[in-house]
């Protein structure tokens, strides 16, 4: 193998692997925005709502007053309606689990039982509201 053969393939390489690492940190970059920042709910959306309109439309402070309980209220609204979804999700996950744990062993019950504590820590870790009370009872939040 020549010499420039090997300092082209030396090149290419380490091309790859700053494209790796570039790649790497840009997923790894907007993982982390997205852990820290979770979802948007409660207050924060009425904050981006009138934000986003104020930058957009170039509002005057006057105009971004008067809007104010426009979005204030259209906020609350949404949020109603997240709360609202959120718990008919709930319920129909839980109907669900109430239609397939006869069918299942009483090992297969208990694996089931693992699975919904884990997908109920994970939407906690991600930000989505309180787990329904665990079937043993409730459990004071920590």
């Amino acid at each position: 193998m020549n010499n420039a053969l090997k300092w082209k393939l030396a090149f290419a390489f380490l091309l790859v692997f700053v494209a790796g690492v570039t790649t790497g940190g840009l997923l790894s970059s907007l993982h982390v925005r997205r852990h820290f920042l979770g979802p948007p709910h409660s207050g924060s959306v009425g904050e981006m709502m009138r934000e986003h309109l104020r930058e957009e439309l170039d509002l005057t402070s006057e105009q971004t007053e008067k809007i104010s309980p426009i979005v204030e209220a259209t906020s609350a609204k949404l949020e109603a309606i997240r709360v609202e979804t959120a718990q008919r999700v709930r319920n129909a996950m839980e109907e669900s689990e109430r239609q397939i744990a006869p069918q299942l062993t009483p090992e297969q019950q208990q694996k089931l039982q693992k699975l919904k504590m884990k997908h109920h820590r994970m939407m906690m870790h991600h930000g989505f509201g309180p787990p329904p009370p665990s079937p043993d009872g409730p459990k004071p939040s920590p």
